[in-house]
């Protein structure tokens, strides 16, 4: 009987027609708590003697889709801020640096170094005697020039052998080279004794329709 009702109703439809068979042979029983100990082993007993074999274990299923991703967490909380370190030891001392340039300001000029500039002077009146033109030095020299030369268009001389265009001195030397006018005659007649800033120029009026000049000078610190 239990293998045509096997048949029928299959390994778990079988169960629970047993279950329900025992139910309505034990009503009281079921009604005040269920099966008793004895009728779940029966149950128990009956189902495993007609359960049929497992059968083998099927192909994995294919992978779900990915779920969404949740919401964003709340930020945390910012922590205190840490305790100020201790101050740190004095670093050694570098290394002594280069000589600074004395080309900068408050420096003279460097021995056998020569630096340049130009002069001019014009007559104010017909009746001045005298005209006078100051020549400074772009940087200091650490002493004053040992000699002080004039050179009119064209003219050299030892320690000033350039030009106005190129203007050259030994060490030791100022010299002032004429360029205008184009002819000789009008470049200074004196120059006072130079200083380490400078010099003064004199150029005396004897007459001259024209009383003019300009030129250029260069001067080289001793060495």
């Amino acid at each position: 009987m239990f293998s045509r009702l096997h048949g029928k109703l299959g390994t778990a439809g079988l169960v629970v027609a047993i279950v329900a068979l025992v139910a309505a042979l034990t009503g009281a029983a079921f009604a005040a708590g269920g099966l008793t100990k004895q009728q779940e082993k029966q149950v128990t007993k009956i189902a495993k003697k007609y359960a049929g074999k497992r059968g083998p274990r099927g192909a994995a299923g294919p992978q779900g889709q990915a779920g969404a991703p949740g919401p964003k967490g709340d930020a945390g909380a910012k922590g205190d801020a840490g305790a100020k370190g201790d101050k740190g030891d004095t670093g050694n001392e570098g290394p002594e640096g280069p000589e600074g340039s004395p080309w900068t300001a408050g420096g003279v000029l460097p021995p056998g170094e020569t630096e340049t500039g130009a002069w001019a002077y014009g007559k104010t009146t017909e009746d001045q005697a005298q005209v006078f033109t100051a020549i400074s030095f772009p940087i200091p020299l650490a002493s004053a020039p040992e000699e002080a030369k004039i050179l009119d268009i064209g003219q050299t001389a030892e320690g000033c052998s350039g030009t106005a265009s190129e203007p050259t001195a030994d060490p030791g030397f100022l010299c002032i080279y004429a360029a205008f006018p184009p002819s000789t005659g009008f470049a200074p007649d004196a120059v006072l004794p130079p200083n380490k800033w400078g010099a003064l120029l004199i150029k005396n009026n004897n007459e001259s329709k024209q009383l003019a000049g300009f030129g250029s000078f260069a001067v080289t610190a001793a060495e």
